[in-house]
C-alpha cells in the first residue's frame, strides 16, 4: 500500500538541509498509523511524500523510492495522488478554493468530471456523517478554526480517497467534536481505509492507531504497536518529547491551580453589555455580554467550534469594535486604538502574522522587554532557528515563534488562540512555565483551547460560551 525505501530528502539544493534520513517503513492497507516526535522533527514532510506535495510543490534532493498504491515519486503525477489519496492540512485554509462549504465539498468532484446525481449522494452523505448541514450555506470566511477542520477533511472524502493523510487533524477541535472524529476514523478503518497522521494529542486514538512512528531529527527511531506505546512510562515519553496515550494520567487537579498563591492585583478588564455581530448575518455573536477579567489569574475560553471565541479575543484587541457596549480598563473605557496597545493576540493561522525575513527580526520587531530576548530564545528552542525565515518553519515552530513575540512586546494583555497548536510536549510546558511566571507578574494571560491536557496544568478560570 505505501513503501519508503531507504529514501531520504532534503528541501533546496543545500546538502546540510536533508530532513529525511533513510527512510524504511510500509504500511498496509486499512492501517491507522500516527507519525509523532518533537516539532520540525520531520513528520509533515513525510505527509507531504505521501501526497504527491513533494516533489511538486517542494522540489529537493532525494535518494531511494516512495511508493503510494501504483503510484511512484517522480514518476507519476500530482493530480493522479490527488484522485487516490485526501489530505487535511496543518493549515486547512492552504486548501480551500470556493467562498462556500457547499461549494468547497464538491469541487474536487467537479474537477474529476464526477456526474451531478453521484455528487449529490456523496454530498447527502457526508454532510450526514460529518454532522455539517449547519454549515452548508456559510461562507468558508465566517467559519471557526475547528469548522474549518471538519470540511477540509469532509471534502476529501467527498472524493472516496484509498488513503486520508491528517496533519495535526485535532488541532482547533472541541471535545464534541473531537469525539466525532474519533468515530470518524474507526469508521474509515471499517470500510478498508488507510490512515496516515502527524499529531501531538494522541487520547482519542487510543482505539484506532495500529501503530506510532516516533520520528527524531528526520530519522525513523522506533515503531511501537499501539499496545507497547501505550506501556511507555512518563518518564520514556518525557525523553522522547511525547504525550500521554491517556490524559487522564496528565491532569493537574483544578483546586491545586486555584490554591496558588497569587500576589492580589488591581487591574480590572470589563465587557459592559457588549453586542457584536458580522455584516449580514441574522443572530449577533454576543448580545448583552457582561465580563470581568483580572489579572490575578489565568482564564481559558471555553466552547464549541463556532460559539465566538476567537471574535471575543479580537474584540478584547481592538480589531473589531462592538455594535453596543464597551470595553472598560479598570473602569475607563478603552478606545479601539488603546486597546491595540496594549494587546497582543496571538492567532490560531500564526503565519499570517509572521513578517519578516528571519526569527531573530520577528521576534525584535515589536520587542521592548529586550532584555528578556536572550532566555525567551533559550526557553522555546529558538535559537537554532534565529536565522531561519519564519514562513520555512513548521507549524509548532511558528507557533513558538509567535508566542515569543508576544512575551517580548511587553503588553499587558497576552490573548492566545489555541496556543499549543504544534507544540510537542516540551515545548508545551515551557509555554505553561512562561505564561504562569508572566500572569504572577502582574499580566493578564486569556488562552484560548481545546488542549485538555494544556488546560488542566495552566487555567485557574474557565470561561464557557453558549
Amino acid at each position: 500500500m505505501i513503501k519508503f525505501e531507504n529514501f531520504s530528502y532534503g528541501y533546496g539544493t543545500e546538502e546540510t538541509k536533508t530532513c529525511l534520513h533513510n527512510i524504511n517503513l510500509s504500511i498496509d492497507r486499512g492501517r491507522c498509523v500516527v507519525f509523532c516526535g518533537r516539532s520540525g522533527c520531520g513528520k509533515t514532510t513525510l505527509l507531504h511524500c505521501l501526497n504527491g506535495l513533494i516533489p511538486e510543490l517542494y522540489p529537493g534532493r532525494r535518494v531511494g523510492s516512495v511508493r503510494v498504491l501504483d503510484l511512484e515519486m517522480g514518476k507519476d503525477e500530482i493530480y493522479a495522488y490527488s484522485q487516490r489519496v485526501g489530505s487535511v492540512f496543518q493549515n486547512p485554509k492552504a486548501q480551500f478554493f470556493t467562498n462556500t462549504v457547499k461549494t468547497e465539498l464538491v469541487f474536487g468532484c467537479e474537477n474529476q468530471g464526477i456526474s451531478r446525481e453521484i455528487m449529490e449522494i456523496r454530498l447527502r452523505e457526508t454532510v450526514e456523517l460529518f454532522q455539517i448541514k449547519h454549515l452548508l450555506e456559510k461562507k468558508m470566511f465566517d467559519l471557526s478554526g475547528g469548522e474549518k477542520q471538519l470540511v477540509a477533511f469532509a471534502s476529501a472524502y467527498m472524493m472516496q480517497p484509498d488513503i486520508y493523510v491528517l496533519d495535526e487533524p485535532s488541532s482547533h477541535l472541541d471535545h464534541k467534536h473531537l469525539l466525532h472524529l474519533e468515530k470518524l476514523i474507526i469508521k474509515l478503518k471499517e470500510q478498508g481505509k488507510t490512515i496516515v497522521l502527524a499529531e501531538h494529542r494522541f487520547h482519542y486514538l487510543k482505539e484506532s492507531a495500529d501503530y506510532f512512528v516516533y520520528v527524531e531529527k528526520g530519522k525513523i527511531e522506533t515503531i511501537f504497536p499501539v499496545q507497547s506505546f501505550a506501556k511507555l512510562t512518563g518518564e520514556e515519553l518525557e525523553k522522547r518529547g511525547l504525550r500521554q496515550l491517556s490524559i487522564e494520567k496528565s491532569q493537574r487537579k483544578e483546586e491545586e491551580l486555584l490554591d496558588e498563591e497569587k500576589e492580589p492585583q488591581p487591574d480590572r478588564l470589563v465587557l459592559e453589555t457588549v453586542t457584536f455581530s458580522y455584516p449580514k448575518q441574522k443572530n449577533p455573536v454576543f448580545q448583552n455580554k457582561k465580563l470581568e477579567l483580572t489579572n490575578a489569574c489565568i482564564y481559558a475560553v471555553m466552547g464549541e467550534n463556532g460559539s465566538g471565541k476567537s471574535t471575543l479575543f479580537q474584540l478584547i484587541a481592538g480589531l473589531r469594535k462592538p455594535n453596543a457596549g464597551c470595553i472598560k480598563w479598570n473602569g475607563r473605557k478603552l478606545a479601539a486604538k488603546e486597546l491595540i496597545q496594549q494587546s497582543f493576540l496571538v492567532m490560531q493561522d500564526t503565519q499570517y502574522q509572521l513578517f519578516c525575513e528571519t526569527v531573530q527580526k520577528e521576534l525584535t520587531l515589536r520587542s521592548t522587554e529586550i532584555d528578556l530576548f536572550d532566555e525567551i530564545v533559550d526557553s522555546l528552542s529558538l535559537k537554532q532557528l534565529l536565522t531561519r525565515h519564519p514562513q520555512s518553519l513548521s507549524g509548532g515552530e511558528k507557533q513558538r515563534v509567535a508566542i515569543a513575540s508576544a512575551i517580548l512586546s511587553g503588553k499587558k494583555v497576552l490573548l492566545l488562540d489555541e496556543p499549543t497548536s504544534g507544540l510537542d510536549l516540551v515545548n508545551m510546558r515551557r509555554v505553561v512555565e512562561i505564561l504562569l511566571r508572566l500572569n504572577k507578574k502582574g499580566l493578564f494571560v486569556i488562552v484560548i483551547s481545546h488542549d485538555e491536557e494544556f488546560l488542566s496544568k495552566i487555567a485557574h478560570q474557565k470561561i464557557f460560551l453558549p
